[in-house]
């Protein structure tokens, strides 16, 4: 079989392994920038591929830059280098290869980045105010806002919530095909749920056209909201509250992790929350809860004994 015949049988088993079709779509993407690659090398069969071999386009991944002449990102070269693994490791088990030759080429060590954007509870009641809640909008963007900080959900997974999805009596809210095509209940706070309550009971009544229409959040025109809007209205709300800081939907996320980390709220638990599905996702947030230490290095170290003297 040629590259493209093993391409679309391996496109075939991940459909039913249940990848979500965008991870299918990208990593054959990925796929077609390594035959192109094997092509340059003089590579036409699968057979031809060696051990050394990966370890050569490996090292293409780490010198390919973006079109802004930026170098590739360790993740990036990482997520183009698992499409590869998971190719052969596919066409091994299968029996299309006797031997799987990218099996023993690891991972590049990813550096570890704290969050930029986190901001302090003060900072996060001054933006929740901004909103103006008089209208049917403003009402809208206000649930969207204390819906983000009180669960720390995915833009995209705001988008998508149904009305059936959100227990505003029991403060839980279901996340369905979040990342990863993971479903997941998160705990909705109590001021989270009475501005959700109101929203579902008064004001979504007021944006709805269509009673078909499920979706939470509705558009001023009572479809449902484009993908960018969560991210619009977070960065109209920063704007008008004054902080001086580069907010975005994300930075609810991390806020929201940051602030229970800090308060003492359990690791997993938190990770759990977030929907990581690995526990040194969420460690990075530990790294930024520096209050305790701050306490403990002011108590304990040496030359901050010398300043109470």
């Amino acid at each position: 079989m040629n590259f493209e015949d093993l391409r679309e049988k391996y496109k075939e088993y991940l459909l039913v392994l249940n990848f979500s079709p965008s991870t299918v779509k990208n990593r054959a993407l990925y796929l077609e920038k390594f035959f192109r690659w094997l092509v340059e090398m003089e590579i036409r069969q699968v057979t031809g591929v060696t051990r050394e071999t990966m370890r050569d386009y490996q090292t293409h991944l780490a010198e390919q830059v973006t079109k802004e002449g930026e170098p590739w990102s360790v993740l990036t070269q990482n997520n183009a280098l698992q499409s590869v693994k998971g190719f052969f490791r596919f066409l091994a088990e299968e029996e299309y290869l006797l031997g799987d030759p990218a099996r023993s080429i690891r991972y590049a060590k990813k550096p570890k980045r704290l969050p930029r954007s986190i901001l302090s509870a003060g900072e996060m009641k001054t933006l929740l105010k901004a909103p103006d809640t008089g209208t049917a909008l403003g009402y809208r963007d206000r649930a969207i806002l204390e819906l983000l900080y009180s669960t720390g959900l995915r833009r995209e997974e705001v988008n998508q919530l149904k009305v059936e999805d959100v227990d505003w009596e029991e403060g839980f809210v279901r996340v369905n095909q979040g990342k990863g095509g993971k479903d997941r209940v998160v705990p909705l706070g109590k001021i989270a749920s009475r501005y959700l309550e109101n929203y579902v009971k008064s004001v979504r009544p007021m944006l709805l056209k269509d009673h078909s229409k499920r979706e939470l959040f509705l558009s001023m025109r009572g479809g449902r909201m484009s993908k960018n809007v969560v991210w619009a209205i977070v960065k109209r709300c920063t704007e008008e509250s004054g902080l001086r800081k580069k907010v975005s939907p994300h930075t609810f996320r991390h806020t929201c992790a940051t602030l229970m980390l800090k308060n003492k709220a359990n690791l997993r638990h938190v990770q759990e929350l977030l929907g990581h599905s690995s526990l040194d996702t969420t460690q990075v947030y530990t790294a930024v809860t520096v209050a305790d230490l701050k306490a403990i290095h002011r108590k304990c170290h040496p030359r901050e004994k010398e300043v109470e003297k």
